[in-house]
This record gives C-alpha cells, structure tokens and sequence, in this order.
C-alpha cells in the first residue's frame, strides 16, 4: 500500500486541441518524480530491459509480418486473365499449374515461382509481380503467347 502512486486530476494526461491540429500534453512533472524515485535501482533496470525487449520483439515481428500478405489463388488467376484474352489465358493457366500450381512461393532448385524463372530475385516477389515479369519474359521469346510457350513446354519439358 505504501508504494501508490497519488496523482491529482490537474497533473493527469490531457489533449488539448489547437488551430493547427490536436497536440497531446503529458504530466512531465509526475512522471519525472517516479523515474528520480526508481533512478538507479535494479527494479529500474529491469523494467528498462523488459520494455527494450518487448520493443524489440514486437518491432521484429511487425517486419517480419508486414511483407506478407496472403494471396488466393483465384485472385492471383484473375490478375493474370485480366492481362491477356481467353484463349491465351487458358494455355497459361496450364503452363503456370505445370510449373508451381499456382504456389508463387514454389522453389525447384534454382527456379523459384510461379513461372519457375531461374533468378532468386524473382522468388521474393509478390505472385502479381511475378506474373508482370513472366509475361515480360513470354513476350521476349514466345511474341507475347503463352500457347507457344505451352507449346514447347510440353515438347521440351522446359519453356
């Protein structure tokens, strides 16, 4: 019981609003009495060293979790419909399902995503990105047909 704290309203935590926006003005002098009174002891130092910890853990995560999004198949599809008529859409339909089934996360050695392109820059896109670049790529060799391109994957095994 001895060790609460007794803040008067006045000294609480207030928003005041100006002309230029809302500003969020802190007690300093309630919160600088407790720090002068944990000032060198091991309590404070290891509340400091939790809380640098917790923010370091939940930093960590937030960027490990901020680059992934999960993508459904389905949408993934229609990006790629939306790029080219039916009938080229439908041979690249296969050849996409015979190189990663549609897994833009697929690695075959050292081929890696949806068209199984063999650069590992193009594994760490995004599948909307992926496909960008592969049409790209379809474009270069095929004129721009993914039928050609299927075509000679099934002849080749390779496209």
């Amino acid at each position: 019981m001895g060790n609460e704290i007794n803040v008067n309203p006045a000294q609480m935590s207030t928003i005041e609003n100006k002309t230029a926006g809302q500003r969020l003005a802190l007690d300093k002098r309630g919160m600088l009495r407790l720090s002068r009174r944990l000032r060198d002891t091991f309590a404070a130092r290891r509340a400091l060293g939790a809380a640098l910890f917790f923010c370091l853990l939940a930093t960590n995560q937030s960027v490990a979790y901020s680059n992934q999004k999960p993508f459904h198949v389905m949408n993934i599809k229609l990006y790629a419909y939306n790029k080219m008529n039916w009938e080229q859409f439908q041979c690249y339909n296969w050849l996409i399902h015979y190189e990663s089934r549609w897994d833009y996360k697929a690695r075959n050695h050292s081929h890696w995503g949806l068209g199984q392109m063999r650069s590992k820059w193009y594994g760490t896109l995004n599948p909307y990105r992926q496909i960008d670049v592969h049409l790209e790529y379809i474009k270069h060799r095929y004129n721009g047909k993914p039928c050609l391109a299927l075509a000679h994957w099934e002849n080749k095994g390779w496209h």
